[in-house]
């Protein structure tokens, strides 16, 4: 039997952005006015996804439609402050790091498991929390690991993307979560499929657009804007 769950009302192609997540290198983020003009600090060019699906449910929370269609500076300043709310500012951040560093199968001493690996706890700690918001009804924020290493450069290369249904196969284990990615605008058919019976695995999250690209993934609590976005 396949359980098919959606948030009702929601498609990419209609709520999500028509742009694509992508600026150019000389375009700063963490704007800040002062009386000398607006300050930023670090290029935009590795995208603004984050902000960009807060952005999203602030504006789907609100019922507000139709979402901008260019990225105007008032646009772009809003998606910078939702960045830093999606990134959890100051702490949250840290989960993207520990992630990177994890194996994505668990360590074991003695058959003792030491440490989860990525796999588990995409499976066993992550999806629960998923499904239960889109039980809900309610889109889920889910942050995307993409690379390892202990590098915090490398922080900006993992990936936030939005779902807002899945369908999941009871007897396989099999599950496909659907998704608004930034990175491709208008697309209502994106999604991320993995299979929960073994969490040891070791396997990747597979992107409908991009393959096996995403180690693991997450569930990134989210709270709407109290006031509605003026875009």
């Amino acid at each position: 039997m396949t359980l098919s769950v959606r948030v009702a009302d929601f498609r990419p192609s209609v709520h999500g952005f028509p742009f694509p997540n992508c600026y150019p290198k000389d375009r700063k983020f963490f704007l800040c006015d002062t009386p000398f003009g607006a300050v930023g600090v670090a290029d935009a060019s590795r995208g603004l996804c984050g902000g960009m699906i807060f952005t999203v449910m602030d504006l789907f929370h609100h019922r507000i439609t139709p979402v901008p269609a260019t990225p105007t500076d008032p646009v772009f300043r809003y998606f910078c402050r939702r960045l830093f709310a999606s990134w959890g500012v100051p702490f949250a951040w840290v989960k993207y790091w520990d992630w990177q560093l994890r194996p994505m199968v668990s360590k074991t001493v003695a058959g003792v498991r030491v440490r989860d690996g990525v796999s588990r706890l995409t499976c066993e700690a992550e999806w629960p929390k998923m499904k239960a918001a889109l039980d809900r009804g309610e889109l889920a924020a889910l942050g995307l690991v993409k690379m390892t290493g202990v590098s915090p450069a490398k922080l900006g290369m993992n990936h936030q993307v939005l779902g807002y249904g899945y369908d999941l196969d009871e007897q396989t284990g099999d599950v496909a979560v659907h998704i608004y990615d930034p990175n491709y605008p208008g697309h209502d058919a994106v999604t991320l499929t993995w299979n929960l019976t073994d969490p040891e695995s070791g396997k990747s999250v597979a992107h409908a657009c991009e393959g096996p690209s995403v180690r693991g993934l997450f569930y990134t609590e989210y709270r709407p804007s109290p006031i509605p976005p003026v875009l």
